[in-house]
């Protein structure tokens, strides 16, 4: 604001005569004539020397003041006098020396107020106010010049530096309401670029201040350029806290805009430190060349100005901090955390020890999980847990880290973490859920005693943790797949008593059904069940409780409510597992009804509705056994033909796997019966005295069907229950052609391939694809009807992890007289991948023999206990614990094995083969240990009670003859083989009665 204008020339000075004032340098001036007086004066303005004329300027003020008809105008000398303390002022920095130069000019404008030097004066007194800081006086100054309140015309500059001045103190002082409209008017008029640029930042921070949002963000493109105020405090941390009011407008991209305009504390710093030494060096060059004295002034006011600045700004704080945090948090409310991500990890790295800094690390491990940054992730949680182990974010952090351990595969790490979590803070809301992810992992990985064990422990340290409901419910879930249905309910129970409304209620409420329905206790079950669905009308597991609803109708024979239970559990499930396992059950229920078309419909439907995205291919399997039901077989092999074509290539199909190894056996087993059963009704035709036989004596019609089994045996009732069987058949078979003509048209079309040139023709063709898994399949079709063949590369452990279960088993099976070892690998591949499938009760057998074949009895045992513990409801069970019962027998352990068979003979389900050879092998059991008696009492127990059963009542009666030579009664011996050679000669295997007839022929004389 100061120095002064360059001095006039003399005749700014001049008396009302015009004398011009030349002459020496000033001596005392009260010694001096007045015309020397005059002259030295002047030599001293002109060049510049206001201080030094000062006293020559008083003196002639006094004299001409003295003389008072003198006509000379002093408003030269009077405005130069207050012009030279203002230059005092800038030399000493005396605040008294600019009241002065306002006394001075006080006396200007009483005085002489139309001089020419009016104007000077009022514009320099602004300056002078605003040194003393009386901005109140400046302002009204100002206002009255702009007003036109005096008698001169300002300059465009000199309009703009009283615009400017305005400017400054209204922005500085923040009166920003009342200085808008000169806000407005210098951004209007102005020309120069950094006095547009201030205008520009008062108006943003009034408009910000009166919430024009939209003016303010019009000013950015000025406060875009580079101008001094940029360079301050003021604009950055305005635009700091105007970016906080656009983000509680939600207007994030004006926020960012505002963001990127920020210059740092640092950044000032060097901005102004370069102008601080480019305006030391021009002062410096102007010093040494003798320059102009206002220039001088000007860069000396200016270097004081900045060197002001720069103690200021080295004073504030950093506003990268805070600039970092705002950017950050921007970019995440725009849902752009790779730029959050950079901008938290920057103030984390360079803030290690900041009042912040918990809330740097986890914003920072927040983001780096949106971009799936997981390694830094987990090394920030890991850093933030080992040193705020009670920090605000502990919890959250450790929830999302634990959940990452998992995702990246550290099992072990996931499992000892929210051990140590849940054990140390049983009361932290994230309890509940570690505690489900924990439960549901274990499960998963099949760690049940893990699971028991660990609950157990926290049920006993924790007194009413906040994840007590959930110990009981996973120790329920863990029992129930254990078989463990009390217990399991018992637990079940405590969530349902001490927590009805934990959100394991619900499904602790459809287990409860469960175990009670496991536990046969079937009216239990359906109480609870349909308990769960009046109680949760839109329960999550609605679908599993109607299905399970049907499986106890299903079980107790009513069957038309089970379907109905399916048919609901079927139309309000979105699980593909509950539309599989209702279709199953349902065309199950259908085929026991003998409602085959029904079946085959039903299927149909399935096929048509879910196709690939159900279990198409074991459905085909399904539909095929209803058309071979509905005497159609012709159909389904057609059908087998087609579907084993189709997805032999696939990989994942397991159903296709089903339909190879059932098609020879379906082929062979079928064209047999109609061979047969067109046979039979061709004798029926032209052998007049058998079909008098057939049509008049129901008991050989029983013998006949009883003997020929290869005959279709439902045709067995259809003529039973023919209206027009009986004595009018003597006349031909055209009465019950409906029943009987199906049975040559269907041989007449029954396909001619053989499933042996079927399976080469489809394996030269995969092979020619070089597609192994369906080359493989061809070959395990041909394996399973006796024909061995070789792959076309060696089976190996890659081919091994993407085989099907009843592909594995054909390799092991085809491997084990070659390579035993790679036989038991692809066995125990089976249990890997698919420890719940059926293949794997083949497995736990196959690996018994391997265990048996080396004199390991104990394994083998023990792979038969592990198909009883988790296949409890395979019908293969009867076959698993008589195997066992040979292996303890072979152990000489006979008490066990009579075990087993007792426990085969104690269950009605079981009559028949299995009784038959449950007996059969109690005998055995005894004649290990000599106990010929006992022994002969249960082989005759065998033979008496199931003789219709050829090929065990001829080993019974055998091992009977044998413990009856043994107890030294030969004769006896002679007469069973006698009984058995005349009772079993149509019903025994040829070499077994080939047996009896020869001990026969060598016990008679």
């Amino acid at each position: 604001m100061f120095p002064p204008k360059s001095p006039k020339k003399a005749f700014l000075i001049a008396l009302a005569a015009g004398a011009s004032l030349v002459g020496a340098h000033a001596q005392d001036a009260s010694q001096l004539a007045f015309s020397t007086l005059q002259a030295q004066a002047n030599e001293l303005v002109e060049s510049g020397q206001l201080e030094q004329a000062m006293p020559l300027l008083k003196e002639l003020v006094s004299r001409v003041e003295a003389a008072p008809d003198t006509e000379i105008k002093l408003d030269g000398p009077i405005f130069f006098i207050g012009t030279g303390y203002i230059q005092r002022y800038i030399s000493s920095g005396q605040q008294a020396e600019l009241k002065e130069a306002l006394v001075w000019y006080d006396k200007l404008e009483s005085d002489y107020p139309e001089s020419r030097f009016m104007k000077e004066a009022v514009l320099k007194r602004v300056d002078i106010y605003r040194a003393l800081q009386q901005n109140e006086d400046a302002v009204e100054l100002m206002k009255k010049i702009l007003g036109g309140s005096y008698n001169f015309i300002l300059s465009y500059a000199e309009e703009n530096k009283l615009l400017k001045d305005l400017t400054q103190i209204h922005y500085y002082t923040n009166k920003l309401e009342e200085g808008l409209p000169i806000f407005q008017k210098l951004l209007q008029i102005s020309k120069e670029p950094d006095d547009v640029a201030l205008a520009a930042a008062a108006c943003f921070e009034a408009y910000v201040k009166s919430k024009d949002l939209d003016k303010a963000i019009e000013l950015l493109p000025i406060l875009a350029r580079e101008s001094e105020v940029r360079y301050q405090p003021r604009l950055n941390v305005a635009l700091l806290l105007a970016s906080d009011t656009m983000v509680n407008n939600m207007r994030y991209n004006d926020a960012a805009l505002l963001l990127n305009l920020i210059n740092t504390t640092d950044v000032m710093i060097e901005y102004n430190e370069k102008k601080l030494a480019t305006k030391t060096t021009q002062l410096e060059r102007l010093q040494a060349l003798g320059g102009n004295q206002d220039s001088i002034d000007r860069l000396t006011q200016e270097i004081k100005i900045t060197t002001n600045m720069l103690e200021q700004l080295k004073t504030l704080p950093s506003l990268r901090n805070e600039l970092l945090v705002r950017r950050a948090r921007n970019y995440t409310s725009t849902e752009r955390p790779y730029e959050a991500f950079w901008m938290f990890y920057d103030l984390m790295a360079e803030n290690p020890d900041h009042e912040q800094i918990q809330f740097y690390m986890y914003a920072t491990f927040s983001n780096a999980m949106k971009i799936h940054k997981d390694a830094t992730m987990i090394q920030i949680a890991e850093a933030y847990r080992a040193r705020f182990p009670k920090g605000d974010y502990y919890s959250d952090i450790s929830a999302a880290y634990i959940g990452k351990l998992l995702e990246v595969g550290r099992g072990e790490d996931f499992l000892d973490t929210i051990v140590d979590f849940l054990t140390t803070r049983p009361m932290d809301p994230y309890s509940n859920s570690l505690l489900a992810q924990w439960g549901n992992h274990l499960l998963s990985k099949g760690e049940i005693d893990t699971l028991l064990a660990q609950t157990e422990i926290w049920k006993n340290i924790h007194d009413r943790p906040v994840f007590e409901d959930g110990l009981f419910y996973w120790s329920g879930l863990a029992q129930l797949m254990k078989n463990q249905y009390p217990e399991a309910l018992s637990n079940f129970e405590s969530v349902l008593s001490k927590y009805p409304t934990s959100l394991y209620a619900e499904d602790s409420q459809l287990r409860k059904g469960a175990c009670l329905y496991y536990s046969q206790d079937f009216a239990g079950s359906r109480n609870a069940l349909n308990t769960y669905i009046k109680k949760y009308p839109q329960g999550n597991s609605l679908d599993q409780a109607y299905y399970f609803l049907g499986e106890i109708d299903f079980l107790e024979g009513l069957l038309i409510d089970a379907i109905s239970h399916f048919q609901t559990a079927d139309r309000i499930t979105e699980l593909q597992d509950i539309h599989n396992a209702v279709a199953f059950r349902i065309g199950t229920i259908y085929e026991g009804m003998g409602e085959y078309e029904k079946m085959a419909n039903h299927f149909i439907d399935y096929i048509n509705t879910y196709g690939d995205n159900g279990r198409l291919t074991d459905a085909v399997f399904e539909l095929g056994r209803a058309y071979e039901s509905l005497l159609m077989p012709v159909r389904m092999l057609a059908l087998y033909q087609d579907n084993i074509e189709k997805y032999a290539t696939a990989i994942d199909n397991q159903g296709v796997d089903a339909l190879i190894e059932g098609y020879a056996e379906k082929y062979v087993k079928n064209k047999a019966m109609l061979e047969e059963t067109v046979a039979f009704l061709k004798q029926l035709e032209s052998d007049l005295e058998f079909r008098e036989k057939i049509v008049t004596d129901r008991g050989f019609l029983f013998e006949f069907f009883y003997l020929n089994t290869k005959v279709d045996q439902s045709l067995y009732n259809r003529l039973r229950e023919h209206p027009n069987f009986g004595p009018n058949l003597m006349d031909g078979l055209a009465p019950i052609a409906d029943i009987t003509s199906e049975y040559g048209e269907q041989l007449a079309q029954y396909p001619v391939e053989s499933p042996e040139d079927f399976f080469r023709r489809l394996l030269a063709k995969y092979k020619a694809e070089k597609s192994r898994i369906a080359e493989a399949r061809m070959l395990m079709g041909l394996y399973r009807i006796g024909i061995e063949d070789f792959p076309s590369m060696p089976y190996d452990a890659d081919f091994l992890t993407v085989s099907t279960p009843r592909v594995l088993l054909y390799v092991a099976d085809y491997e084990r007289d070659k390579r035993l070892d790679f036989a038991v690998e692809a066995w125990n591949q089976v249990l890997t991948n698919y420890p719940q499938d059926d293949a794997a009760i083949v497995a736990y057998m196959r690996l018994a023999d391997v265990s048996e074949q080396r004199g390991d009895l104990s394994t083998a045992i023990n792979y038969l206990d592990q198909i009883r513990s988790l296949f409890p409801g395979s019908p293969k069970i009867p076959a698993v614990i008589l195997r066992e019962g040979e292996l303890y027998s072979k152990q000489g352990n006979g008490d066990k094995a009579r075990e087993q068979y007792q426990y085969i003979l104690r269950v009605p389900d079981w009559r028949g083969i299995l009784h038959a050879r449950a007996l059969f092998q109690t005998g055995e059991s005894f004649m290990t240990e000599g106990e010929h008696a006992k022994a002969h009492g249960f082989f005759e127990r065998t033979f008496l009670g199931y003789s219709h059963f050829g090929e065990w009542a001829a080993k019974a009666y055998l091992a009977d003859a044998e413990a009856l030579l043994a107890m030294g009664s030969r004769e006896d011996a002679i007469s069973t083989l006698k009984e058995a050679e005349e009772k079993l000669k149509d019903s025994a295997p040829l070499e077994l009665y080939e047996r009896i007839r020869a001990q026969l022929k060598e016990l008679q004389p």
